[in-house]
């Protein structure tokens, strides 16, 4: 069924070419149906399969083999793409532009080599189809090719994806050396290899320091292309971290600086999503302090297994696990209704909207859903899959060893701050955007979409939604990969009794919200007034809080972790006629280290620019010299 999906899958770029995007949608979900299929099979029955391709007029032997951690991330694909594309379709319908046709053909492309990262384990062929991939997306970007921040961001992206795969390069280079083989089936990573192997996987995940990207990346692309990147295509790096993980052997101040590293990716993440006045950027940065959530998940399970505690080791795995579940979820859903907004207002600045509850009623509706399970708030997804990160912390605590009970109350304190940091990003950001009054004309005039713009966020709301009451379906469909990483059947079923008894408490508060809504609805009487406006004779939407002054008495104390240059004009006289005022937020790894990197290289490459001079007798000198040298290296030198 693999095979059959892949080549289905090939089969999509006949179409794509010829702009025919409603039957290259019908086409991918009848490739992901066979895909889902093929994978779930897999995953469920436990059972790796391995298929080898010799090609005749080639000396290589193509090796796929299907274990349950690609057939994991294989579901997530299959069952993500079709609706990422069904939303997709409906988008480039309402947003059309000259790129559409190469757009669905990189678009293919990129899923069909995401898929090949998975399942391709000899070296040069699974570089080639990471390779692929980046190449792939970074033309997938280019949808608006006549933008010039379009085209700069979707470089910068290709060049950060290249420096990636660069040490990717290396890690596997050292491996072949140390191994003499091109396959890695089996191996076990050590020494420099499987740092590099790390560093090279988190560039494409968005660890810190390498998760500049993101915030670049996503507010360019199409929003169909953002939820898939976000939700989707950054797994590819967790797939490849855990797999290093599960195959080297690690040390406590190994895993420490790990834990660190995934910490400072979730507070740095969080706040910028935190201060940032671009949806999608805000959305991008968001993406980035969920990762670290999964790292701090993936470093208890290697502790767990380090320090003898298996019940930290299972609910570290299984909250990693679950959260990348459930971000495949809520993250592209939350992108999906970004695009909602942007082709409804044409705007994604948060200052310049407002009030769209009234006019973007089912996009408001889902787009709180979505705040809400991002939020990890009881009865959404992101609740069970923090609630398990928590429990392995928590059982840090009671740890014969001091360096392990610091780590877990240090990692307890930052995990509760981030996770209080994110609930008031997303207060901040669905208030600003969707209640009080219009800010703009545009958001004023904005209209609901038709059908088709909804129906994939609905069914992921409503994922997010049942994921979140029934916690023991997500943990159902990552039990057999744990189980295949090691963790003992009977600590999953530890786990799943007490989310059984959670999902029963949720439903149950559930059912009395909906009853206490009816009876307030029938008995409680309503009446509407003007919005009180501090005293002024009419409102007005300069009245309202700004995303800034929203989150100012926070931002005061992150202020040493924001790069904000503020720009303002003096008052001058008893009577000025004019006050301007702007302050601006930057990410201070993009804006102060990389922005000071490039200067310096590009000093560094000042200094022979000189060689480049247009004249013909310098290149022919040049040329000279070039063969003296060889001369001299093949004769060797005269003593």
């Amino acid at each position: 069924m693999i095979c059959c999906g892949l080549i289905l899958l090939w089969l999509t770029l006949i179409p794509a070419l010829f702009r025919r995007s409603a039957l290259f949608t019908t086409m991918l979900c009848l490739a992901s149906v066979c895909l889902a299929f093929g994978f779930g099979r897999v995953l469920f029955s436990s059972a790796p399969q391995i298929c080898h391709l010799q090609l005749a007029t080639l000396p290589l032997a193509i090796q796929f083999e299907v274990d349950a951690l690609a057939a994991f991330f294989g579901c997530l694909f299959a069952l993500g793409f079709p609706l990422g594309m069904l939303y997709g379709h409906f988008y480039l319908k309402a947003h059309p532009g000259e790129g559409a046709g190469s757009h669905l053909f990189w678009l293919g492309i990129m899923m069909i080599s995401m898929f090949l990262v998975l399942l391709l384990r000899h070296i040069l062929l699974f570089l080639l189809a990471w390779e692929l991939m980046s190449l792939a997306s970074f033309f997938a970007i280019l949808f608006d090719r006549n933008n010039r921040q379009t085209r700069s961001n979707a470089l910068y992206y290709f060049v950060m994806m290249h420096l990636g795969a660069a040490v990717l390069l290396c890690g596997f280079a050292l491996l072949y050396l140390n191994t003499g083989s091109f396959s890695f089936r089996n191996l076990v990573f050590a020494g420099l290899a499987k740092w590099l192997l790390i560093i090279g996987f988190a560039f494409k995940a968005g660890f810190f320091p390498f998760y500049s990207w993101l915030p670049k990346a996503h507010p360019v692309a199409p929003s169909h292309l953002s939820g898939l990147m976000s939700g989707l295509m950054i797994k590819t790096g967790i797939f490849g971290i855990i797999l290093v993980l599960f195959r080297s052997e690690w040390q406590a101040i190994e895993l420490y600086i790990l834990l660190a590293v995934s910490l400072i990716t979730a507070f740095n993440g969080v706040i910028h999503a935190l201060t940032e006045t671009n949806l999608k950027r805000c959305l991008a940065y968001s993406s980035i302090e969920n990762i670290g959530l999964i790292g701090v998940g993936l470093c208890f399970w290697q502790l767990g297994i380090l320090f003898a505690n298996p019940l930290m080791s299972a609910l570290g795995l299984a909250g990693a696990l679950l959260h990348t579940l459930f971000h495949s979820t809520f993250k592209p859903l939350l992108f999906y209704l970004s695009g909602n907004i942007l082709l409804a207002t044409h705007s994604l600045e948060i200052d310049s909207l407002g009030g769209l509850h009234k006019n973007l009623n089912y996009t408001s509706k889902l787009f709180l859903l979505g705040s809400l399970s991002i939020s990890a708030l009881p009865m959404f997804s992101g609740f069970i899959s923090e609630f398990s990160i928590l429990g392995a912390i928590l059982l840090g605590f009671n740890s014969h060893s001091l360096a392990s009970t610091l780590c877990s109350v240090v990692t307890g304190g930052v995990f509760a701050f981030v996770s209080a940091l994110v609930l008031i990003a997303f207060t901040k950001l669905y208030s600003i955007v969707f209640s009080g009054e219009a800010r703009s004309e545009a958001a004023s005039k904005a209209k609901e979409h038709p059908l088709g713009l909804l129906l994939s966020p609905a069914i992921l709301a409503l994922l997010s939604l049942v994921l979140g009451l029934f916690g023991k379906l997500g943990l159902a469909f990552v039990s057999p990969l744990c189980i295949t990483l090691g963790i003992s059947q009977s600590q999953l079923v530890g786990l799943g009794g007490l989310l059984r008894g959670i999902s029963l408490i949720l439903v149950l508060l559930l059912l009395v919200s909906v009853i206490l809504f009816l009876l307030k609805s029938r008995l409680v009487k309503h009446s509407r007034h003007s919005t009180w406006a501090c005293g002024y004779f009419k409102g007005s939407p300069k009245l309202q809080y700004t995303g800034m002054a929203y989150i100012n008495p926070l931002a005061y104390f992150l202020k040493p972790l924001l790069h904000s240059p503020k720009l303002h004009q003096e008052v001058q006289g008893y009577f000025p006629r004019e006050l301007n005022y702007r302050e601006e937020l930057f990410d201070y790894l993009d804006k102060g280290l990389i922005a000071s990197l490039c200067r310096w290289l590009g000093k560094f490459y000042g200094l022979f620019s000189g060689i480049q001079n247009g004249k013909t007798n310098s290149y022919i000198t040049y040329l000279l010299l070039a063969l003296l040298a060889l001369l001299f290296w093949v004769l060797g030198v005269p003593r």
